[in-house]
């Protein structure tokens, strides 16, 4: 059998761009990924994280970037209101190392920096037709309190409390 390197799973910094965008080719273009592209995604989010708006955080095994999960601080998908300790989750595994633990891994990181900034409340949204992500915010302890159309789109949406 195979053994496999650590992951190390640390924020992106600029010199991450070209592995990025391999994930990228990788991914592909499934609805909700990426707000443009994930050249001008990655450069925003850097930009974002300068400005403490976002904490964008890879897995990476070797030199190889195979997922990265985006917080979004002070945004909230709960149509009641704004909420200025609540955030949001995207999260996105290479497909070739899917079903091992990554996404998981992913957003438990980003679940604990989240803390240290004084978020209390986490929420997800994925499409309908994607069950490993729903299962995945299942798993982690996220419910789901609603499905949301948009576009054409179906998208459940999950909230959890981030533990003191």
């Amino acid at each position: 059998m195979k053994k496999m390197r650590q992951i190390t799973i640390r924020p992106a910094v600029e010199d991450d761009l070209e592995a990025f965008l391999k994930l990228g080719e990788a991914i592909g273009n499934p609805p909700g990924v990426w707000k443009n592209n994930p050249k001008s995604d990655f450069h925003d989010l850097q930009e974002r994280m300068k400005e403490g708006e976002k904490i964008f955080l890879l897995a990476i095994l070797g030199h190889k970037i195979i997922g990265f999960v985006v917080i979004h601080l002070f945004r909230r998908l709960d149509p009641t209101g704004y909420d200025s300790k609540s955030c949001t989750i995207g999260v996105a595994v290479h497909p070739g190392y899917r079903k091992q633990g990554i996404g998981t891994r992913l957003v438990r990181q980003g679940l604990k920096e989240a803390k240290t900034r004084g978020i209390e409340t986490a929420y997800i949204s994925t499409g309908i037709e994607n069950i490993a992500m729903q299962k995945l915010a299942e798993k982690l302890g996220f419910t789901q309190y609603a499905i949301i159309e948009k576009e054409g789109w179906r998208f459940p949406r999950y909230k959890r409390r981030i533990s003191t």
